[in-house]
């Protein structure tokens, strides 16, 4: 009877659902047989339509939308070049002609395709970077502006590429005198040593799920309002902050202290994370965690939430939960007790989204396990295989597959906007949503995020059909 329950409250959730789809497109342009490797959607910033550039081996088919999901065009690229791989971020000009660019493998040699859906052309152009011990570190897109950062640890500099019209690049080099930097044992450090590492820094999104995962590594990076802002958790007694103003390429440093100074830097584990004008700062041990709400400009502490591991934890909505465990896929502990010892015990985070006037927090750790190239549930597609472009390119992609593969324990809340506690079910958020509505059926599909929503793209290799489907956390 509960299996049967189930299966009609799926087939309910999937039809409301399905009431929101908004587009539905033919990928006619695609003549060839080879399977696709991307599927890139690129949002004007600037009046709010749509592109959408679907990649196979060789060659990029463009389609362009207004923002009412119209179709206003179409174009086929000329041969990328099978070295091309990575997809890195776009730039749109004034003329709405949209460049996207590539990378190799190793990120030393790049492309960009221009399509000028006006003039229905297409054009390319290489490059590199400026020295061949600069490392690429990551990209940006801001105001349909494109920017590619590397660092170089010869001449201790950190560098933001801008470009043209015509993709010319121009490299700049970001003026870093008179700031200091930690490292995690509070000594002294250059920030391209905390920048260059093996593992790829991260975009955030506001207002996008992240998984705890995703908000607990020690580099963060968020893009907003013509500003990039990196942060650095890796010294456990301070949160150092970078930002890096697109317009002037001006470079500022802040420091924001962490809760529990008085414990030593061995025995506990630290994060931060950025939300609008406030950053929440997270310190656990085995026997307490506190978070601070902090005002990211005056670093004045607006709100504080606290437990021991012999308190019952008053500011949660939920049960304090464990997923992907050895024997348990899904469990929910007790005592705090377990709570802190579990999150202590690795790498800690806290995720914060707002909506219907209220703050979702999620407040957790995790153990790095070693895995093969996790599966999408419902999706049929490794992680591993569709990092090329997440990583790079759209973030909420990630985002999105590390909220399903979460192997996190947690608690969640919700706080009015004095960051008072409510109590209340926690209702399902666009990804809980997507989740529910996707499955394994003849499909690629991408998530991306256009204006306050989520939107599912589902491929149908059989019709050479996309369709999308709006999905809100409201």
């Amino acid at each position: 009877m509960k299996k049967k329950t189930t299966l009609i409250l799926l087939f309910i959730g999937m039809s409301f659902y399905a009431q929101e789809k908004i587009a539905t497109f033919k990928n006619s342009l695609k003549t060839s047989s080879s399977n696709i490797k991307d599927v890139i959607p690129i949002v004007n910033s600037k009046n709010d339509g749509l592109s959408i550039f679907i990649a196979d081996a060789k060659n990029v088919y463009g389609y362009l939308f207004d923002n009412k999901f119209s179709l206003k065009g179409k174009l086929s690229s000329v041969e990328k070049g099978r070295k091309y791989k990575i997809l890195i971020g776009n730039s749109i000009s004034e003329k709405e002609d949209y460049r996207i660019f590539l990378s190799n493998k190793t990120k030393d040699n790049f492309i960009s395709i221009n399509f000028s859906f006006s003039n229905q052309k297409t054009d390319s152009k290489e490059f590199t970077l400026a020295h061949h011990e600069e490392k690429f570190i990551q990209t940006a897109t801001s105001n349909n502006n494109f920017y590619l950062i590397s660092a170089s640890r010869t001449y201790n500099s950190l560098y933001i590429y801008t470009f043209d019209n015509q993709g010319t690049p121009k490299r700049n080099r970001i003026d870093l005198r008179g700031f200091g930097f930690f490292n995690y044992r509070g000594k002294n450090s250059t920030l391209v040593n905390l920048l260059i590492k093996s593992s790829v820094l991260k975009k955030i999104e506001e207002n996008t799920p992240n998984s705890i995962e995703t908000t607990s590594e020690s580099r963060k990076m968020y893009v907003k309002n013509n500003l990039i802002t990196f942060t650095f958790d890796e010294n456990k007694e301070q949160t150092q902050i970078l930002k890096i103003d697109l317009k002037t390429l001006k470079a500022t440093v802040d420091r924001i202290k962490k809760p529990l100074q008085q414990f030593k830097s061995n025995k506990k584990k630290t994060n931060s994370y950025i939300h609008g004008d406030y950053i929440f700062t997270l310190a656990a041990t085995k026997g307490i965690f506190v978070v601070d709400v902090l005002n990211l400009q005056t670093k004045e502490i607006i709100k504080q939430f606290a437990a021991t591991k012999e308190e019952t934890i008053l500011f949660k909505n939920t049960p304090i939960i464990q997923e992907g465990g050895f024997y348990d896929n899904y469990r929910e502990l007790e005592k705090t007790k377990k709570f802190l010892r579990k999150i202590s015990s690795g790498k800690v985070g806290v995720s914060v989204q707002k909506y219907n006037n209220q703050y979702h927090m999620t407040i957790g750790g995790y153990v790095a396990q070693q895995s093969g190239g996790m599966m999408m549930p419902g999706f049929g597609i490794p992680v591993a295989s569709i990092g090329n472009v997440s990583f790079f390119f759209n973030p909420t992609q990630f985002a999105f597959d590390s909220y399903l593969n979460t192997k996190s324990t947690r608690i969640e809340g919700l706080f009015d906007t004095q960051f008072n506690h409510v109590k209340g079910k926690i209702n399902d958020n666009a990804f809980d949503k997507i989740k529910l509505y996707s499955t394994n059926n003849d499909v690629t599909n991408i998530v991306f995020k256009h204006k306050d929503y989520f939107i599912l793209g589902k491929y149908s290799y059989s019709t050479k059909t996309y369709t999308f489907r709006k999905f809100t956390s409201k």
